[in-house]
C-alpha cells in the first residue's frame, strides 16, 4: 500500500519514479528512472520542489529534467504552438515595457512590411538561416512586387540593419521558450555602413536661410530656425520646450525632454538633462517668442500656421526646402542647424568641452566628429600657449626647430 500512496507529487511507479506536476494549464506525469526507494522517494521529492520553483520563476526546461520524457515534444508544441506572427505580437507587446513609444511604432511596421508579410504562418522552427539571408538579400536588390506587380527599390544597408532588430528580439524570445530552437538570426551582423560626417552651414549661409524664410514665410518660422542655429538642440528637442524650462534672467533653458511622433516624452535622446546658455542670437529669440506663445500655452515654439505644438521634426521640411531653394543653398537638412551651432562656436574659439555640454555631446563625439573645426579658431593661440607655458618666445622656437 505504501508503494503505491502518493506523497507531495511524487510517486512510485513500477521501476520508476513519477513526479507529478502542472505546467500551463495542464498536468504532466514524467517519470524518472531511478528505483522508488525510500531515499530515492525524497530526491525526487526535492527535484519536483525544483520544477515548481522554476515554473512558477518563468524559466522551467523541461527537457532539462526529463530528457526522455516520451511526451515532451508534444507539450512543448502546445506550449510553444505559436507562429511567427504570433511570436512577433507578443515581442511588440511585452516590448512596450522597455521601448520608445515612437520606435516601438517603427519596429511594428517594420515587423509588419518585412517579416510577417514573408514569415508571418510559419512556425519559428521553419523559419532558417537561410530563409532570412534569402529574404534580405530579395530585399537588397530590386524587384517586382508579386501583389502589386510594382517594381520595389532595393533597401538601403542601414534599412537592413535596422529591419534586423525586431526580428532578432522575436526570435530571442521564443528561443528562451524553446531552447532546442534554433535562432535563425545568428550570424548574421549588420553590415558597415559609412557615417555621414556634419555639413554645416557657414555663417553667412545662415544669414541668407535666415533672410529666405522671413520674406517667404514670415518672422516666426524663421526665429524657429534661428534659434535652431545658435541655440542647437535636437529637432526634437526644440518642439518640445515649454517655457517652464525656461530662466530668462540668467539666459538658460534646461533641455530634459523630447517630442516625437506627436508625443513628448520626459527624456532627451541620451536621457541627460542638461543647461544651454544661450548666446544673444538664440536669447533674442526667445524674447521675441514671449509676446507669441507664452500666453498661449506650455510651448516656446508653435506651428504659426495652426497655433499648436508642432507634432515632429518632419512637419518644418516642407517650409525648410523652399527656403533653401529660394536662398540658392545646397540642400542639407534641418538637424544640421544643430551641427551650424556647434561649428559657429568652435570656429568663435569656445572651449570645444563647454561646446560638447552646450549640445548634449561626448567628448568623444566631439573630438571626433568636429575636431577639423576647431584649427579654424585657433589662430595659433594653442601653440601659443603652450610656448609661454614652457618659457619660449615665437621666435626662438623656429631655428630650434630648424636645425632639428
Amino acid at each position: 500500500m505504501g508503494r503505491k500512496s502518493e506523497t507531495g507529487g511524487v510517486t512510485p511507479l513500477g521501476d520508476r519514479i513519477q513526479v507529478r506536476f502542472s505546467w500551463r494549464g495542464r498536468e504532466l506525469r514524467p517519470t524518472l528512472d531511478i528505483r522508488p526507494t525510500a531515499a530515492n522517494l525524497k530526491h525526487a521529492r526535492r527535484i519536483r520542489e525544483a520544477v515548481v520553483a522554476d515554473i512558477r520563476a518563468g524559466v522551467f526546461n523541461l527537457a532539462e529534467y526529463f530528457p526522455d520524457y516520451k511526451f515532451a515534444e508534444k507539450h512543448t508544441a502546445d506550449a510553444l504552438g505559436r507562429t511567427f506572427r504570433q511570436w512577433a505580437d507578443l515581442w511588440v507587446e511585452l516590448s512596450a515595457r522597455n521601448l520608445e513609444d515612437s520606435t516601438l511604432r517603427i519596429y511594428k511596421r517594420h515587423l509588419a512590411a518585412y517579416w510577417t508579410a514573408a514569415f508571418g504562418d510559419d512556425m519559428p522552427k521553419a523559419v532558417t538561416h537561410e530563409r532570412v539571408l534569402r529574404h534580405l538579400a530579395r530585399l537588397a536588390t530590386e524587384h517586382l512586387d508579386e501583389r502589386t506587380g510594382k517594381l520595389v527599390k532595393p533597401l538601403s544597408r542601414k534599412t537592413q540593419n535596422n529591419i534586423l532588430i525586431p526580428l532578432r528580439g522575436v526570435f530571442e524570445l521564443a528561443c528562451k521558450a524553446d531552447p532546442h530552437l534554433r535562432n535563425p538570426t545568428d550570424g548574421i551582423d549588420n553590415l558597415k555602413v559609412q557615417k555621414a560626417q556634419p555639413d554645416p552651414f557657414d555663417p553667412e549661409e545662415v544669414e541668407v536661410i535666415l533672410a529666405a524664410l522671413r520674406e517667404r514665410f514670415g518672422d516666426e518660422y524663421a526665429d524657429y530656425f534661428e534659434f535652431a542655429c545658435f541655440a542647437g538642440p535636437r529637432p526634437s528637442e526644440q518642439i518640445a520646450l515649454l517655457w517652464q524650462d525656461v530662466d530668462l534672467r540668467s539666459g538658460v533653458v534646461k533641455v530634459r525632454r523630447a517630442r516625437v511622433m506627436a508625443k513628448d516624452k520626459e527624456r532627451t535622446k541620451t536621457a541627460y538633462e542638461r543647461e544651454v546658455e544661450l548666446n544673444a542670437r538664440a536669447l533674442a529669440v526667445i524674447e521675441r517668442q514671449r509676446a507669441r506663445t507664452q500666453l498661449k500655452g506650455e510651448h516656446v515654439f508653435r506651428n504659426p500656421s495652426t497655433g499648436r505644438p508642432w507634432n515632429d521634426e518632419q512637419e518644418q521640411r516642407k517650409v525648410w526646402v523652399i527656403a533653401l531653394r529660394t536662398a540658392k543653398i545646397r540642400y542639407r537638412p534641418p538637424k544640421e542647424c544643430r551641427d551650424t551651432s556647434v561649428t559657429v562656436a568652435l570656429m568663435a574659439g569656445a572651449d570645444p568641452l563647454w561646446v560638447a555640454k552646450q549640445h548634449g555631446h561626448s567628448v568623444t563625439v566631439m573630438m571626433k566628429d568636429y575636431a577639423r573645426w576647431i584649427p579654424k579658431a585657433d589662430r595659433g593661440r594653442n601653440l601659443e600657449t603652450l610656448n609661454r607655458a614652457l618659457g619660449v618666445v615665437d621666435s626662438a622656437v623656429k631655428p630650434q626647430l630648424s636645425e632639428a
